[in-house]
């Protein structure tokens, strides 16, 4: 186990109002020059003040930035097992939010008929190397979550995991992921409160499952809390797993 997993672990098990206090005192005092002192002028410490005013060609310039200094796995093995667990039979997927392709990648090895969504143009391009590298078949696509380029119902599975905290419009995301899937819709995302400055470009948060739960609406759905803390190559910590079935 790293520090960095021995120290989450610990803190997860302060009792909340201390742990609230000691992140308000951070907050106040620390997090933002601490965030610009370790990452430099690429990362944007402000983002939570202004994310819901930047153009389309920000956005994508701040994740481009993003995936050239930063090299996240975003879905481990076990959160895969997961995923794979609730697609059902091998079919099409769409894959929301693809990053570099890991758990694109790792649907395509299973026999998935994958599709790969980014709005990082720099994310793709790796995406697409390691693809080729291992002589697999994956299409890639630019693409906003609250604007997905495909006809209604184009995916038996539509997935979006560590994505759906990123979204500038919530309801516009999760109208789109639920009108491009035929029979499920998969995602993963962390339980979080909201911090002003953090070490990531997170635009919602969800405290609790009937958040997440309600932001898709549908009325057949499954949604659980899992542990991702001792994840080593993605955020660690609490997270949901929701299951939506499109009727």
């Amino acid at each position: 186990m790293s520090i960095r997993t021995t120290y989450i672990r610990l803190k997860s098990l302060l009792p909340d109002p201390l742990r609230e206090a000691l992140s308000a005192i951070n907050q106040r005092l620390f997090a933002r020059r601490t965030l610009a002192r370790k990452y430099g002028s690429w990362f944007d410490v402000d983002w939570r003040k202004k994310y819901h005013m930047l153009t389309e060609d920000e956005w994508k310039r701040a994740y481009n930035e993003a995936w050239k200094h930063r090299n996240n796995d975003c879905v481990e093995d076990t959160d895969a097992e997961l995923i794979l667990g609730a697609l059902g039979p091998r079919g099409s997927v769409a894959e929301v939010g693809a990053g570099i392709g890991t758990l694109a990648l790792r649907l395509a090895r299973e026999g998935f008929d994958v599709t790969g969504v980014d709005v990082s143009s720099e994310a793709l391009s790796r995406a697409k190397e390691r693809a080729d590298k291992e002589h697999l078949t994956v299409q890639w696509r630019e693409g906003f979550a609250e604007a997905l380029p495909f006809p209604d119902k184009s995916f038996d599975y539509v997935t979006c995991c560590h994505t759906l905290e990123h979204v500038k419009d919530l309801s516009k995301a999760t109208m789109e992921l639920k009108r491009i899937a035929r029979k499920k819709v998969v995602v993963l995302t962390p339980k979080q409160k909201f911090r002003l400055y953090a070490e990531n470009y997170h635009t919602q948060f969800f405290e609790n499952s009937e958040q997440l739960t309600r932001a898709f609406g549908l009325a057949h759905s499954e949604c659980r809390e899992i542990d991702c803390i001792d994840h080593e190559n993605e955020f660690q910590g609490r997270a949901f797993f929701y299951v939506g079935y499109i009727d």
